[in-house]
């Protein structure tokens, strides 16, 4: 098994709220975005799975219950990754062995933040942020035709509270700039994204990669006359 590698695997979780399931292999260019209707999560989630060295994608959505709660879809994708998380660690120790710990660190703009991860069957997830730093509220909207959604961050952090859960993983996480939320989650999901494959020994940086997803912006200027 090559360094950078594991076998691709599917992950179902089912109650009688929902059953999700998703498709995990190591990455490959031209990823596509995740078919969540929470886009703003889709858009955390491809950060995490560029730093990670993983290729997700959503097999199954359904809804038992007709429960569809944000809060819901973002624990329970949590989980799902996190139980994916832990069952390429299980691989990855037997075939070659892995580092099993691993701390990142990130800043975008007036954000920054420290994420540390711990694979020992110890689930928890632990924040650390400043004063007067409200990161449950408000973070972004999208815009889809005709339909409108709105992200809160205490759902996404719920998704971090899942990931722990589901991975038996040690999660930490210490905001030490916090300004627009976005930013904010954004420098999250891509620590945890380098710390998972830096502890799995999964990372792995593609031709054409850059440190963001939007890429350098190219700008015309043209003059009337």
């Amino acid at each position: 098994m090559a360094s950078e590698t594991f076998t691709a695997l599917s992950v179902r979780r089912k109650t009688t709220e929902t059953d999700f399931a998703i498709e995990v292999a190591p990455r490959a260019a031209g990823a596509a975005l995740l078919a969540l209707p929470n886009k703003l999560l889709a858009h955390f989630v491809d950060h995490f799975t560029r730093g990670a060295g993983w290729q997700v994608s959503v097999s199954q959505t359904d809804w038992p219950r007709s429960w569809e709660f944000d809060h819901v879809l973002c624990e329970d994708f949590g989980q799902l990754l996190g139980k994916a998380a832990a069952a390429i660690a299980e691989e990855r120790a037997a075939a070659v062995g892995i580092k099993g710990r691993a701390t990142a660190e990130s800043a975008m703009d007036d954000a920054a933040s420290t994420v540390s991860v711990a694979f020992e069957s110890r689930p928890r997830c632990t924040w650390a942020v400043p004063r007067r730093a409200d990161l449950d509220g408000f973070v972004d909207s999208w815009y889809a035709g005709d339909t409108v959604g709105v992200c809160y961050g205490t759902n996404i952090k719920q998704f971090l509270d899942g990931f722990a859960y589901g991975g038996g993983v040690t999660l930490a996480v210490d905001v030490r700039n916090s300004g627009n939320l976005h930013h904010v989650y954004e420098t999250i999901f891509r620590n945890l994204g380098d710390a998972i494959g830096i502890a799995l020994g999964t990372a792995v940086r593609l031709p054409g990669d850059g440190s963001g997803l939007a890429g350098t912006p190219v700008y015309e200027v043209k003059r009337r006359s």
